[in-house]
């Protein structure tokens, strides 16, 4: 077997084992019901998987506002590997040139109810709170 065919599963195992972590991420595209004509002055932007990611400003030219894309996942390495991907992704789907980012904000939720007291020395996994990363964007389309 060439080194070229040994390596392809090696990728296909990765690739299975990531989306297996995944299950948590959920990013979802909610059309606007009323677009309008806007124009900024400028801002700061970033090229994301072939998009604009608006971070700060709005775009110098005329756009308008198409829909609205919702990120949910867990912190961490695995999670967020996909995230600007998965982003892109959706807002190209779905007719966008670029994003503007609303809010990216970071903090803890429970897997399950319980009471923090009644936790072991142990782990548990049940109700120890993970780290939660929820961003919104806005997707427009250049005029």
């Amino acid at each position: 077997m060439s080194e070229r065919n040994s390596v392809h599963p090696v990728r296909m195992i990765l690739l299975v084992a990531l989306m297996a972590l995944l299950p948590g991420c959920a990013t979802e595209y909610h059309d606007f019901a009323r677009t309008a004509l806007m124009t900024g002055a400028g801002g700061e932007k970033t090229s994301l998987h072939g998009i604009d990611l608006w971070t700060a400003g709005l775009p110098h030219r005329k756009f308008e506002v198409i829909g609205l894309i919702t990120d949910n996942r867990p912190f961490g390495m695995l999670a967020m590997c996909a995230k600007h991907y998965q982003i892109a992704s959706l807002a190209k789907q779905h007719g966008g040139d670029a994003l503007i980012l609303k809010f990216d904000r970071r903090g803890m939720r429970w897997r399950a109810p319980g009471n923090a007291t009644q936790l072991s020395s142990g782990t548990d996994l049940m109700t120890a709170p993970i780290e939660q990363e929820v961003s919104k964007y806005f997707v427009i389309r250049y005029l």
